[in-house]
């Protein structure tokens, strides 16, 4: 069961200043848990599915529950609108996750409801911490590829019963790369970071520290979500006539970044030369495994452009536009 967390003292030293951010940008009657896979396994102790179909383009460490459970995996393909090449039809006990990518999907999320059982339906909006909660079996958002959290992640699924769980009593560790960000710059945490997202590997499902719990009450979910709408808006004026994807911005989507499938591999690396730093979605997708051409080429060319609310229209153009337009170039 989640410990309460005390009251604290009167007095002494005095705490990382934290803004008051409100609730308008949290997903409305979630649990929150240490991590979205974390939030993923409890769902499927809960709920124990004979069957999970997964994406093939999806991390690792969203099938790590699966195994964790001693569930089976299936998977699918993705068709050009990244609806999934899978059975019309679910057997009974079986479910599927679906990823809301890049914050955008929110229109093809809708078909899936027309196309499927709602109640065989998982929705990853992992990388969709804005998106609408929509009538499904359960949700899974991940509010720290928004903001600046040590980990932390929701699960939204009214009709399923769960149990209370332990706190995580891990968040401070995990807070390095966050402090040294501001005091050293990006390469200073590079190696923190890494061993932040290794150490929630293999957990059993926890709750949210305290810690994570109000920093995320503390974020300003209105500037992050203007900001990043607004900085979209730029990069797809500036790059759509040269991406190999669509995009349609609609007024729930709030983007993770603009993703941009290059006709050849290496920006990725051109624009590190230059210390603009791109996630690759995901490096293991590219450790000799069988996949469909479609999501090769997602893992090999997809250069995942920030967008986020650190950065203005101003700096934007004056960093990056000038430095990818050239790699871009027929």
């Amino acid at each position: 069961m989640a410990s309460a967390v005390p009251e604290d003292a009167i007095g002494g030293y005095l705490p990382l200043e934290l803004g008051v951010g409100g609730p308008d940008h949290l997903p409305a009657g979630g649990r929150r848990f240490q991590s979205g896979r974390g939030a993923f396994l409890a769902l499927l102790q809960a709920v124990r599915p004979a069957a999970v179909w997964l994406p093939h383009y999806l991390c690792d460490s969203m099938a790590q529950p699966l195994a964790q459970a001693g569930l089976t995996t299936r998977r699918y393909g993705l068709d050009p609108e990244f609806l999934p090449d899978a059975p019309q039809r679910l057997a009974p006990d079986e479910l599927l996750l679906h990823v809301n990518y890049f914050g955008l999907l929110g229109a093809v999320q809708q078909r899936l409801l027309e196309r499927y059982d709602p109640t065989q339906l998982v929705f990853d909006n992992s990388q969709a911490w804005f998106a609408p909660t929509r009538s499904v079996l359960a949700t899974i958002y991940s509010p720290r590829k928004f903001l600046g959290l040590p980990d932390g992640g929701i699960l939204i699924a009214p009709q399923v019963a769960l149990p209370e769980f332990e706190r995580d009593a891990g968040s401070l560790a995990r807070c390095t790369h966050l402090l040294k960000r501001h005091a050293a710059g990006a390469e200073s945490g590079y190696a923190d970071f890494g061993a932040a997202e290794a150490s929630l590997d293999g957990l059993p499902p926890l709750a949210m520290s305290a810690l994570t719990e109000r920093l995320l009450e503390a974020a300003d979910g209105r500037r992050v979500r203007e900001r990043r709408r607004e900085n979209f808006a730029l990069l797809a004026q500036a790059f759509d006539s040269v991406n190999a994807l669509r995009w349609s911005l609609t007024a729930d989507d709030v983007p993770l970044c603009y993703p941009l499938l290059a006709a050849r591999a290496g920006v990725r690396d051109a624009l590190r030369a230059q210390r603009i730093y791109t996630p690759c979605y995901w490096p293991e997708l590219l450790d000799g495994r069988p996949l469909p051409a479609r999501e090769m080429a997602l893992a090999q060319r997809l250069v995942a452009l920030p967008l986020d609310q650190r950065y203005d229209a101003a700096t934007l153009s004056r960093r990056l536009l000038p430095v990818l337009r050239p790699l871009l170039a027929p």
